[in-house]
């Protein structure tokens, strides 16, 4: 049987969430028919495979491929599915995660009618908070080259994309593997060569978003997925240099570099020690930046990376360290301040005027 769209899933211990995923891509107004869904498992340690097994047995259209080697990032999953997909369209899907009812209708239309390389649309999160990408867009658009509009830059997340498959084997794009940012260095790559790029102003994408123990692994901020993006990043940096495109180095860097470091100089469970590994390890790719701007304009940090750069490391140091303090010092008056808020809105009520002057009293009295 012929599929329309190919949809990719990598998974690791994902039983609490799969069905849900799943189920999204069952319920598409594309129809659940016309789409090839791939499961691609790094060796779950839990009942996962298990799972993914039962689905292929009951569906034809659903399929899974060993994966040859744990690496512990959804690269080599992501590459595998495009290998064994028989779709001339690509999409992929998060395990924790959810499509809308007309995700891929969506994309589908979109980059058929439009005859594009990559087809983009809105997501929003759902879980513990909530938000909505790219407010800054209010209609569609169609870029003809990358070059028009070079904020494009700034739109992460290939699972809100679909990319047909002839042109993703024609300039040989894939995932790095073993690396986090590794959807940065696919996106990129596809950016770059695309001859039209579409964004639809649709929200096409549920992204769940968890915090804590059970959090997704790009809120997981630690030693290991800090320094894995260092590795990713270097990967895309080889995109730019494969591609002869070393000129969007500083939009690209100026925005993942000053995140990243902005989330090494706040984390709470990295130590001192390996905060200084992880400096030392980025300083190449701090030192190809031209123009040091960081985006979202943030002088803190751009004092950090000049220091970095031109050598001054324990001065670095000792301002990554103030920029924690004074970070945690306005986010606790935030916190504060909301909760004056809170108290003005509650007295401004009869009820919660009342219950304070009683509460006053009662405190008066004994």
């Amino acid at each position: 049987m012929s599929y329309k769209v190919t949809v990719i899933i990598p998974s690791y211990n994902s039983v609490e969430f799969l069905d849900s995923t799943i189920e999204s891509i069952k319920a598409q107004t594309f129809g659940f028919e016309n789409i090839e869904l791939i499961i691609i498992d790094d060796y779950s340690t839990d009942s996962t495979q298990e799972l993914i097994d039962k689905y292929c047995a009951e569906y034809e259209n659903i399929k899974t491929y060993e994966s040859g080697k744990k690496t512990g990032t959804p690269g080599r999953a992501r590459n595998i599915g495009i290998a064994n997909s028989t779709a001339d369209y690509i999409m992929f899907i998060d395990h924790d995660d959810k499509y809308l009812p007309d995700t891929v209708e969506k994309l589908y239309n979109a980059i058929t009618a439009n005859n594009s390389d990559v087809a983009i649309g809105k997501f929003q999160s759902f879980g513990e908070n909530y938000f909505v990408t790219e407010d800054w867009i209010t209609e569609d658009i169609i870029l003809n080259s990358i070059d028009e509009n070079l904020l494009f830059f700034s739109i992460n997340n290939i699972w809100r994309m679909i990319f047909p498959k002839e042109f993703l084997l024609e300039h040989e794009i894939t995932f790095p593997e073993g690396v986090f940012a590794e959807d940065l260095t696919f996106m990129v790559d596809s950016f770059i060569n695309a001859n039209k790029i579409v964004f639809i102003n649709d929200i096409v994408y549920n992204f769940r978003l968890r915090t804590g123990d059970n959090s997704s692994t790009s809120l997981s901020k630690g030693m290991h997925y800090l320094n894995g993006l260092i590795d990713g990043y270097s990967y895309t940096a080889d995109v730019l240099k494969k591609n002869d495109a070393c000129k969007y180095y500083d939009t690209i860097f100026n925005q993942h570099l000053s995140c990243w470091l902005s989330d090494v100089a706040l984390s709470e469970t990295i130590s001192l020690e390996d905060k200084k590994t992880l400096v030392e390890k980025s300083i190449p790719l701090f030192e190809k930046l031209e123009n040091n701007e960081p985006f979202p304009e943030n002088n803190a940090i751009k004092s950090i990376i000049t220091q970095i750069v031109a050598g001054n490391l324990d001065e670095a140091y000792m301002q990554m360290g103030d920029y924690r303090l004074f970070t945690n010092r306005i986010y606790n008056l935030e916190n504060e301040l909301n909760q004056k808020r809170q108290q003005v809105a509650t007295l401004q009520t009869t009820k919660g005027w009342f219950k304070y002057k009683i509460n006053n009293i009662k405190e008066r009295l004994f």
